[in-house]
C-alpha cells in the first residue's frame, strides 16, 4: 500500500518529465522557440542559446521543460555573453580579464563553479557573426554552423549546431524550398525529426509544420468552402503524443 501511494504521489511529476518542449506558433506552422534539458540545466533556443535555467535537480529541469511558462524559473539572473542565465542563488561570479582571447575578455567565466567559454574573433567567426557566443557550458561543447557557401544560401550560417551531445540540422537551400519558405527551418533536433508539408496536394498549407516527433499538425485545405471562409492554411488540429516532448 505505502508503495502504491509513493507511485500515485509522484506519478504527476514523471508524466512531465521530458527532454524537450517546442513554442509552436500554429498561425505560421513554425517553430519559434524550443527547450532542451541537459541534467540540471534547460536551454532556451532560437537560433542560439537565449537562456541557461540551473535546477537542483535534472528531475526539475525535466518539469520545467514540460512547462516552461510557469513560474518555476530560477529567480536570480546574470548575463553570459548575449545569454541570461537564471539560477537560485549566487554565490560567487569570476569574470575573464583584459588580457583574455577577444570574444571573453570582461565576460563571465563562471557562476557558482559553472564554467563558460566563448568564440574568439578569428576571422571565421566574425563572418559567420558568432564571436562571443557561448563556445563552451560547464563540459557541454556548443558549435555553430559557420562555413561559407551552402550555409549562406541555406539560412543557417551562425545557427547553433551542436550542443553536447545534441545535434541540429536545418533545411539546406532548393529552389522548391525558397518557394514554399521552408530554407533554414529546423528540420531535427539530436533524436527528434521535424517534418513539413511538401507535395503538391497540400494547397493551402505547403511548408507548414507537419510533424514533431509523434506529434502531427493539420490545416483546413484550399476547397471553395474554405476560401469563401477565408480559413485556408489556417491551423486546424493536432494529434499525437510523444513521451520525448511538449509542444504549447
Amino acid at each position: 500500500m505505502r508503495r502504491l501511494m509513493l507511485v500515485l504521489l509522484f506519478f504527476p511529476s514523471l508524466l512531465l518529465a521530458k527532454e524537450y518542449s517546442f513554442n509552436v506558433d500554429f498561425n505560421r506552422g513554425d517553430i519559434s522557440t524550443f527547450f532542451i534539458a541537459e541534467g540540471n540545466k534547460v536551454y532556451r533556443i532560437t537560433q542560439s542559446i537565449d537562456a541557461i535555467y540551473i535546477f537542483n535537480s535534472h528531475a526539475r529541469a525535466q518539469s520545467f521543460v514540460a512547462q516552461p511558462n510557469t513560474r518555476s524559473k530560477p529567480s536570480t539572473a546574470v548575463n553570459v555573453g548575449d545569454t541570461r542565465v537564471y539560477v537560485d542563488k549566487i554565490d560567487a561570479i569570476d569574470y575573464y580579464t583584459s588580457n583574455s582571447m577577444s570574444g571573453s575578455a570582461g565576460q563571465v567565466k563562471s557562476i557558482n563553479g559553472l564554467s563558460f567559454s566563448y568564440l574568439s574573433d578569428s576571422s571565421t567567426y566574425k563572418n559567420a557573426g558568432v564571436v562571443g557566443k557561448l563556445s563552451k557550458v560547464g563540459n557541454s561543447k556548443v558549435t555553430y554552423w559557420v562555413d561559407a557557401g551552402y550555409t549562406v544560401k541555406g539560412k543557417y550560417r551562425g545557427k547553433i549546431r551542436t550542443l553536447g551531445n545534441q545535434s541540429f540540422k536545418y533545411e539546406s537551400w532548393s529552389s522548391w524550398g525558397e518557394k514554399n519558405g521552408m530554407v533554414g527551418k529546423l528540420i531535427s533536433l539530436g533524436p527528434i525529426n521535424i517534418d513539413y508539408y511538401d507535395t503538391d496536394y497540400d494547397l493551402g498549407y505547403k511548408g507548414k509544420l507537419k510533424s514533431v516527433g509523434k506529434v502531427n499538425f493539420s490545416y483546413y485545405r484550399d476547397t471553395s468552402t474554405n476560401q469563401k471562409a477565408n480559413i485556408v492554411g489556417k491551423f486546424k488540429e493536432q494529434k499525437g503524443r510523444d513521451s520525448r516532448l511538449t509542444v504549447y
